[in-house]
């Protein structure tokens, strides 16, 4: 039987009515009482439109969001209980856009080095290179800007970031969608190998059939706000 990190039940998000110019914009359901386990150590695809929910189910199971009704239950116990360090430490999240998510006066070093830092690692080093390693990147990068790094390059580095812990467990937004299809799957093929590596459970938010199919374990489909298929092989 699989082992459940997280389970989301009756999940409800909604986004209030807001003010663009002269016009209102009304309320969005971005989640219409989802219901989702995701297991240990296993590739969960998530697919759908634009628009179906799929990011904020992603932050939400990451905790940057607080669903407006439901529960959401993390290795048994509501994640609003848990320790936020030691939950940040065991669970990471790479987003869309690279370049939105790194401090561009920062190094590929200091970048890649932070969580280290935070966590008061007393060799960041040897970690650094090791993540640095597993995404391919040469040695040179070290001490480049994030604006002198090509997309695929900045992309992943951001994926180094979010593997120097060795966490366990990865929500993946749509980190390829910016890239061209030959870079894309190079990552791809890259993180295949370091999830088969580090035995990581991972939430793949995706649109694009081949990543899932290269990746995924099990495929998870949202419409609307709602899961209407889940469990099935790629």
């Amino acid at each position: 039987m699989m082992s459940v990190r997280f389970r989301l039940r009756g999940v409800r998000k909604v986004y209030p009515n807001r003010r663009r110019g002269a016009r209102t914009e009304a309320a969005v359901t971005a989640l219409d009482g989802v219901d989702l386990d995701i297991g240990e150590g296993q590739v969960n695809a998530l697919v759908g439109r634009s628009g179906a929910g799929k990011s904020t189910l992603a932050r939400i199971v990451i905790g940057f969001e607080a669903p407006d009704a439901g529960e959401v239950l993390y290795r048994g116990r509501p994640l609003s209980a848990a320790p936020r360090r030691d939950f940040c430490r065991c669970n990471q999240m790479v987003f869309q856009n690279p370049s939105l998510a790194v401090n561009p006066l920062f190094t590929v070093e200091r970048i890649i080095g932070e969580p280290l830092f935070i966590a008061g690692s007393s060799h960041p080093g040897a970690r650094i290179r090791e993540a640095m390693d597993w995404m391919e990147l040469p040695g040179d990068c070290l001490h480049r800007l994030p604006h002198e790094l090509s997309g695929g390059e900045l992309q992943r580095v951001a994926l180094a970031r979010s593997l120097v812990l060795k966490p366990q467990f990865l929500a993946l937004d749509e980190p390829f969608s910016s890239l061209d299809d030959l870079t894309a799957m190079r990552i791809v093929l890259l993180l295949k190998g370091v999830f088969r590596r580090l035995g990581l459970g991972v939430l793949f938010v995706s649109h694009h059939p081949r990543h899932v199919r290269a990746l995924a374990d099990s495929v998870m489909v949202l419409e609307k706000g709602k899961v209407v298929a889940g469990g099935g092989r790629p």
